[in-house]
């Protein structure tokens, strides 16, 4: 039993060919969610991808259902049952056809709406009385058939229109959690109007350099930095929105707030993990907040990134750190045992 835990799922379609697909936009937005709240230690759990954590002082399970769109019910049904999880603290974010491409919708209850994935946790749960948030994504152009039209991802200014859609919806759902649907429904459902046209590259660029210029006069406060970053991730400036993370994470420091400063690091991070040294920092900040669970979670991430690029060595010192921390945890011992063993030019370092 998970007294007083919610769950929110986000529906798509498993495997890196949807990932970027319309259909996934529920996936989206958990991850959205994940990021944004320090979610970590991703596991499988009836046939979806599941992580635990809290938002806004809630407890929250979030789940992505890998058995495919049509069969969502399946996995959701199963965690419902497993976890004893009371359909008033259930929300499904999913795709819809039938809400203009800029808007979400939430709605208390109802069918499907020839949303097969709604179909399939209908009749898995045998109700229909849960939350869900419709993603907009309209209808196809011409004579494209909807099957084709959410299988292919957005393109150009949609895609960004819809990466700012995912930031509203990950909103929603943080308003749902802390107010209920009903305060949900009445801030965030459109009226039904096309939204407006995304802002173009070269809009984007000029509004850029205005904030460069606010970040230049003003050095000290956050405001111009956060958009900064928020225009450079528009313009797929990765690294620079990166950076501009940490920087606004050290100014934060400097002015007292350190919460708000690790936040910035694992923002920068989870877009380049391989910033070693801010992953560092993060753990340390979590030591030193005594959240030795957090702590251990980020050197194992830090030492899954040593792994992946290849440098055994430093995987193991990271992940010895991690067990200094907690000599049980199963995963760090587990990541050690997998661990392959130095190489010549290693051991001679």
């Amino acid at each position: 039993m998970m007294a007083g835990k919610h769950l929110v799922v986000g529906l798509g379609n498993p495997g890196a060919n949807y990932a970027k697909t319309r259909h996934n936009a529920g996936f989206w937005v958990v991850d959205e969610l994940a990021r944004r709240h320090d979610f970590s230690g991703e596991r499988s759990q009836k046939r979806a991808q599941t992580q635990d954590g809290s938002i806004q002082g809630a407890r929250v399970k979030l789940a992505k259902p890998q058995t495919f769109m049509n069969r969502s019910g399946e996995s959701l049904g199963a965690l419902v049952a497993y976890y004893d999880i009371p359909l008033e603290r259930l929300l499904v974010i999913h795709d819809d056809l039938d809400t203009p491409f800029g808007s979400i919708r939430l709605r208390k209850s109802g069918g499907h709406g020839g949303q097969n994935g709604l179909r399939s946790i209908i009749q898995h749960l045998g109700s229909q009385e849960y939350a869900r948030l419709r993603f907009g994504i309209g209808r196809p152009p011409g004579r494209m058939s909807p099957v084709d039209f959410v299988l292919q991802p957005f393109k150009g200014d949609a895609a960004i229109q819809a990466d700012e859609l995912v930031g509203r919806a990950a909103d929603a759902v943080e308003c749902w959690l802390v107010d209920g649907i009903e305060v949900a429904m009445s801030r965030f459902n459109g009226d039904g109007r096309p939204a407006k046209p995304a802002p173009t590259a070269e809009e984007l660029n000029a509004r850029l350099a205005i904030a460069l210029r606010a970040h230049e006069l003003s050095p000290r406060d956050p405001g111009p930095l956060k958009a900064l970053i928020a225009l450079q991730k528009k313009l797929c400036r990765i690294d620079e929105a990166a950076q501009n993370h940490l920087r606004l994470a050290a100014l934060y420091e400097t002015l007292g707030k350190g919460a708000l400063a690790n936040a910035e690091r694992v923002k920068a991070v989870t877009m380049q993990p391989s910033l070693v040294d801010a992953q560092r920092q993060i753990a340390n900040w979590f030591l030193s907040q005594d959240n030795k669970k957090k702590a251990v979670a980020r050197y194992l991430t830090l030492a899954q990134h040593f792994k992946q690029a290849g440098q055994p060595a430093a995987a193991q010192e990271t992940i010895e750190r991690a067990l200094t921390i907690n000599p049980q945890h199963p995963k760090a011992q587990k990541m050690r045992a997998e661990l392959p063993g130095k190489t010549d030019e290693e051991s001679k370092a």
